[in-house]
């Protein structure tokens, strides 16, 4: 295997990258966020993050990216912060919902 450019901060994270073992099949996802908000309604994020089994780090920025784009809303004090989807939200759970 041929060593990166050690003076290229973008070769060392992709080589990074490269050598990170690939998402395990059925892992949780953004998506699958919403799927349990679907069936939930309102959840704690602290529920959600367990019920998810994601890491801290992916799940925030999961939830971030998901309000960002308008699919959840998050409210509450610090601590105490509770997800419930929007309109928009609630829409692509329903289309993209898994076959069973």
């Amino acid at each position: 295997m041929e060593r990166p450019n050690t003076d290229s901060f973008t070769a060392y994270l992709e080589a990074k990258q490269r050598l990170q073992p690939p998402p395990a099949a059925g892992g949780a996802t953004p998506l699958s966020l919403l799927f349990k908000l679907a069936q939930a309604g309102e959840m704690p994020l602290a529920d959600l993050q367990a019920a998810s089994g994601m890491p801290f780090g992916e799940f925030a920025a999961a939830v971030k990216d998901l309000g960002n784009s308008g699919y959840l809303k998050v409210s509450g004090a610090p601590g105490y912060e509770a997800a419930k989807l929007t309109a928009l939200g609630e829409d692509v759970s329903r289309l993209a919902r898994p076959a069973r």
